[in-house]
């Protein structure tokens, strides 16, 4: 896509300049404009030049330019200068070298470029796979694990092991007088789903807030605040000490931060039996077990816990639903209406057909008209 939108800026300069036409000013042209840009990409990873036409592109304008790879390679070459560093990154976090990769095989629409396969064949320092089909292998694969997830199909069991690119750090108020008011929960490359739990001493509510521990990682323009979560109906002991608060977290299969649930614990005084040694061989069994005392933690009320994020709130999603259901509707009636007139029409001509063929002779002239 960045290829692509390097293209883009480049066309929509040249035809402002050749043209006097603004392209920007216009959604559908800009649309228009991309489709032919990536176009154009494609052919020049097998041809050292070719056109770029884009018919009635605005104001009744068919736009039209000649290009090259070489004036394309140079277009890019910002982009081919970061090429590497994702790569060296992956073999760092990894604890790899070079030596242990056995074989590379690149997959995806960019590759075909010359330039990237160049590039990639000298960092490497060795010759790359192509054997992939290159447009089908992401879909395939999203295939295949949708497959997985549903009740419907089966499909061969296999490990898709998905990772938290960027660690989360848990922020609250102190409250007790210590120092620990934050803690990263999730550390970076721990595996998903993954569920942890925190425990906090408190006497009233009190929130948590989610955010990303390392902000300076983040895609540019990228909020590191996360989401926040204010713990309710948290009271203190009968006897006025602190509350033990169990908080769990949760990261699910699409890497989406949720506190799922929180309740207040009890220590409580149980009698469990002590394991005995098995009898041996001819000796009678112990009469009754031996019971020992034991502290346990046991649930004792569960807390309500309030979401507030970035992401719309629960009754935007309900109109927002509701509107695609209406929508949808819509889009059925109106082809159930297209349905209902071409059989009409079908039966109109049919008739028509038979009056004036085979009813022909046992109807008045005038009745056909």
């Amino acid at each position: 896509r960045s290829f692509d939108q390097a293209l883009l800026d480049h066309f929509i300069a040249v035809f402002d300049e050749k043209y006097k036409i603004d392209i920007r000013s216009n959604s559908k042209a800009q649309v228009r404009l991309r489709a032919a840009c990536e176009k154009l990409k494609k052919v020049l990873s097998a041809n050292t030049q070719a056109p770029i036409t884009v018919e009635n592109l605005m104001n009744d304008v068919d736009a039209s330019a000649l290009y090259s790879r070489d004036e394309l390679e140079a277009l890019i070459q910002p982009l081919l200068q970061r090429l590497e560093k994702p790569i060296q990154n992956a073999i760092a976090d990894s604890g790899l070298s070079g030596e242990d990769i056995h074989s590379i095989e690149l997959v995806g629409g960019s590759i075909r470029i010359p330039a990237v396969k160049q590039r990639l064949t000298e960092f490497f320092g060795r010759e790359l796979s192509y054997t992939l089909n290159q447009d089908e292998a992401v879909a395939r694969g999203c295939a295949l694990q949708c497959a997985i997830a549903s009740p419907v199909f089966r499909v061969r069991d296999f490990a898709v092991n998905d990772i938290t690119a960027h660690p989360i750090r848990f922020k609250w108020e102190d409250a007790n007088g210590s120092d620990d008011t934050s803690l990263d929960v999730f550390a970076r490359y721990n595996p998903i789903p993954s569920t942890k739990m925190l425990t906090f001493y408190r006497k009233q509510a009190f929130a948590i807030e989610a955010e990303y521990a390392d902000p300076t990682q983040l895609p540019p323009g990228t909020n590191a605040w996360i989401s926040r979560f204010d713990i309710k109906g948290v009271e203190p002991l009968e006897n006025g000490d602190l509350a033990t608060i169990k908080v769990k977290a949760r990261l699910d299969l699409s890497g989406v931060l949720n506190v799922t649930s929180a309740y207040t614990v009890e220590e409580v005084e149980v009698e469990e039996p002590v394991e005995q040694p098995e009898a041996k061989e001819g000796e009678a069994p112990a009469a009754a077990p031996e019971m020992r005392k034991v502290k346990k933690l046991v649930r004792k009320a569960d807390l309500t816990v309030l979401q507030a994020s970035q992401c719309l709130d629960a009754a935007t999603l309900t109109e927002l639903a509701k509107s695609e259901r209406e929508m949808h509707t819509a889009d059925l009636l109106v082809g159930a209406t297209e349905v209902a007139k071409n059989s009409l029409e079908e039966y109109i001509y049919e008739a028509r057909a038979k009056v004036e063929g085979d009813y022909a002779p046992f109807i008045e002239a005038a009745d056909q008209k």
